[in-house]
């Protein structure tokens, strides 16, 4: 359809203020198989949402657009233009891909594209790079002040200083993994990058958050994942409820280990200092250990 004979279809949908509608145009439909190509979207009755006369767009995603569109409120009076995206470079490439990589069912997917679609992406990689302008060179930020590389520094000196090596403080040497455990962490690191693409366009993580802080964060629960999942592909039948009960409570004590540990690390730097006393006795006794992952 042609900028005119698009306004026209348009204005007559428009026409009888009591009747709502859903619109979705493609191009020539061909018989492949659904979700195969990401997609994007333009206003129909737009210079932008005129099609090319060799526009082609799978029959089956054209009905699975117009069917989600149907039943989501944000394809109330909606007329929208669909075309299919093979540039890997685009944004609605990559974030289709994302969204369907990180878990989203096809009416979350849909939803999520018409609602906030590759500008909010756009505006969010603009965000991340405005707040972690270093994040390329590894440089990142925790709120977990016992990893900060300053703390870390001067545990080690202090470490130094009393002839303490990090063997002697519990910390192993590497260790040549076998084929299971590869594929474990395999599985982990996959699973710690769909939480964290799920989380963060959901916004239920902190947004100056990167991809390794978050990764590093749930990597123990990423590592029951996985553990968990390997098992299942190689024929095991796991009570996946009642080990992640378990692997709960196991966490939960890890945690309250690594905070003892942190304070009584903190505690002897400070008083290398002579910064210590019972206010700051108070205040780390005050200090609760995060709550696990769900």
């Amino acid at each position: 359809l042609d900028l005119a004979s698009s306004q026209t279809i348009l204005e007559s949908l428009k026409a009888d203020n009591g009747t709502s509608y859903t619109l979705c145009a493609v191009g020539k439909l061909t018989d492949t198989e659904e979700g195969k190509a990401p997609y994007k979207y333009a206003e129909f009755a737009t210079e932008e949402g005129v099609l090319p006369q060799n526009a082609k767009y799978s029959r089956n995603e054209a009905y699975r657009l117009i069917t989600e569109c149907l039943q989501l409120e944000c394809g109330v009076n909606k007329a929208l233009t669909f075309s299919e995206v093979t540039d890997e470079d685009e944004p609605e490439y990559k974030l289709v891909k994302g969204l369907r990589e990180g878990g989203y069912v096809r009416m979350q997917e849909i939803d999520h594209m018409i609602r906030n679609g590759p500008e909010a992406y756009k505006k969010a990689i603009e965000e991340f790079d405005e707040k972690n302008p270093d994040y390329k060179s590894g440089v990142y930020t925790t709120e977990a002040w016992w990893e900060e590389p300053r703390f870390k520094e001067q545990l080690a000196q202090l470490r130094a200083e009393q002839g303490q090596t990090d063997k002697d403080n519990g910390v192993e040497e590497e260790v040549v993994k076998d084929e299971r455990t590869l594929k474990i962490e395999e599985i982990a690191t996959d699973w710690a990058k769909r939480e964290y693409f799920k989380q963060n366009m959901d916004g239920t993580i902190d947004e100056s958050m990167t991809e390794e802080e978050y990764t590093k964060s749930v990597w123990d629960r990423a590592l029951f994942e996985g553990d968990l999942k390997y098992r299942q592909m190689n024929g095991e039948t796991p009570d996946a409820e009642a080990e992640l009960a378990d692997f709960k409570v196991r966490q939960e004590r890890k945690e309250q280990t690594m905070l003892e540990r942190a304070k009584a690390e903190l505690t002897e730097i400070l008083e290398e200092e002579n910064l210590g006393g019972k206010d700051l006795e108070e205040t780390l006794s005050k200090i609760e250990p995060r709550s696990s992952s769900d």
